[in-house]
């Protein structure tokens, strides 16, 4: 175990950089300008419209985000106090904005009254991250034929203004690449030269996150499905609107959006969704489909996946095989970047299989990011379909987006139709998993060196019902058999595809001890 004393000294480091944070907005706040924007940049030559978003806003006063409706009924209520974090933060981005069928007098009352009831640096609002997502969804919303009265441009011209001086480089990751695109738009929507000076900041953010952030093989490098499909279409939105007012931009990113596609087309399930790898949810990103089509309409080839033997993401760790009647896509990739890991997941050799092209085992998923129990399990190594020693845990997770050690791949191998991969967890179990495929059948071996009982689980999609068997369990037309268990059973688990929903489910609880070997046909 990491030693305490570190706890406690990064615990301090935090709240101080909270601390200073708050007091720098604060600061900044007094010192932004309020002068009138810059002109805005007319007659751009084709704005597409950008990726619709599900209704959020429901009335002048009522919302819906992550599953869960409130009022915001006064001014206060825009931070309240008992409303989670991240719901606040949605009720800020204003993506509801770019959904076609909420009234538009609602809409720009709603901007109206942020306006009136959110002062410059207040609140959730004027964080650096939902600053940056309002700001882009304004300028989308505009461009798609809803100009923006002159209280309103002097208003966001302020939010630029005050994101310039409280970019998240002490955060970096999604973050200030939100950032980075916020300040694209706004140089882009407006025109002089303050408006060249965002323009140029973002871009020049841009040259060194574009390349950190993307993988070669196309995967965003936090190695979630939901933040690869944001950060995506950040790229196709920067490219569209430069495209738009004819302003050159780098043709890297146009590589960019083309492998973050592909990689993409790899990493959908048959049924058009995501694995729930590492903190992923549905319901907070656009679907495949959509980004595709968004890709199209600015000439970006369609990418579509065709089976064939064995698929390796290497940089990402990702890996697909599809046989004659089911789809495989497992994790053999590292916990994410090493200084930003806080959306890994202790879910290293965990895969979700699909049979017909429904969901069979699948993960976990992820409810909340509100530091707690849920947030702890969901993250846990017994939450994924792992092998756990005892009851430890892959890597060393605490709290809400926290990791310490963490499990490291000693070895990686691919032919055609196999996968193995070698790890060791952070308190030195070396832990071997053999993935071997066919057209039918699917055989993974598993192997610890320790002389502890482990655990291998597989989590069962909601509805299926396993019934038991001398070796194993049958499902429907799929049988699981399981050679040298010591035991195996079923027990209940909450499934969690989107934020602030639980699914009761089963999982198959295996434990072995040197070496277990699972046949799923």
């Amino acid at each position: 175990m990491a030693d305490l004393g570190l706890y406690w000294r990064t615990i301090k480091h935090l709240k101080l950089v909270q601390i200073t944070n708050r007091l720098k907005r604060r600061f900044v706040g007094k010192h932004v300008s309020n002068a009138p924007a810059p002109n805005v940049r007319h007659n751009p030559q084709h704005f597409a419209a950008p990726i619709a978003r599900q209704q959020s806003i429901l009335d002048n006063n009522h919302f819906l985000f992550l599953n869960q409706q409130n009022s915001i009924t006064n001014p206060q209520h825009w931070n309240h106090p008992e409303i989670g974090k991240l719901w606040l933060y949605n009720l800020h981005y204003f993506e509801g904005l770019l959904n076609p069928n909420t009234d538009t007098n609602i809409k720009q009352s709603l901007i109206r009254r942020w306006i009136a009831e959110n002062p410059v640096a207040s609140g959730n609002g004027w964080e650096p991250y939902p600053n940056s997502l309002r700001i882009s969804n304004w300028i989308k919303w505009s461009l798609t034929g809803h100009p923006l009265d002159q209280e309103t441009l002097d208003n966001l011209a302020q939010q630029i203004r005050y994101l310039v001086k409280t970019l998240e480089f002490h955060l970096l990751g999604n973050h200030l690449f939100a950032n980075a695109k916020a300040l694209v738009l706004a140089g882009c929507y407006f025109e002089g030269d303050e408006a060249k000076g965002w323009l140029n900041k973002g871009l020049a953010i841009l040259k060194t996150e574009m390349s950190e952030q993307f993988l070669s093989d196309g995967a965003h490098f936090e190695l979630s499905t939901t933040y690869h499909s944001l950060l995506l279409e950040d790229v196709l939105d920067m490219i569209n609107i430069m495209r738009a007012f004819d302003i050159p931009y780098p043709n890297q990113w146009n590589h960019v959006a083309d492998q973050g596609l592909k990689w993409l087309a790899i990493m959908t399930r048959p049924d058009g969704l995501p694995p729930l790898f590492n903190d992923a949810a549905y319901g907070i990103t656009p679907r495949f489909d959509q980004i595709q089509a968004y890709a199209h309409n600015l000439g970006f080839e369609v990418s579509v996946y065709e089976k064939s033997t064995l698929t390796l993401l290497d940089d990402s760790g990702y890996f697909r095989f599809d046989g004659s009647a089911y789809s495989f896509i497992g994790d053999a990739g590292q916990p994410g970047p090493t200084y930003i890991p806080g959306h890994a997941h202790c879910d290293l050799s965990s895969f979700e299989l699909f049979a017909h092209a429904r969901p069979v085992i699948v993960d976990t998923g992820t409810s909340t990011y509100e530091v707690g129990e849920r947030r702890t399990i969901e993250r846990s190594t017994a939450a994924h379909n792992v092998v756990q020693i005892a009851d430890g845990e892959q890597s060393e997770i605490w709290g809400g987006f926290r990791l310490a050690d963490r499990a490291i791949i000693v070895k990686r191998e691919t032919t055609e139709n196999s996968l193995h991969l070698k790890y060791q967890d952070y308190q030195g179990h070396n832990i071997s998993r053999d993935f071997f495929f066919s057209a039918d059948d699917i055989t993974v071996k598993d192997s610890v060196t320790c002389d502890q009982v482990a655990t291998a689980r597989f989590h069962l999609a909601p509805g299926i019902t396993p019934k038991k068997t001398e070796t194993g369990f049958q499902i429907g037309d799929m049988r699981i058999d399981f050679k040298n268990a010591l035991s195996f059973d079923i027990e209940d688990y909450h499934y969690a595809p989107e934020f602030n929903k639980l699914i009761p489910s089963t999982v198959i609880i295996v434990t072995f001890q040197k070496k277990l070997e699972t046949t799923i046909r």
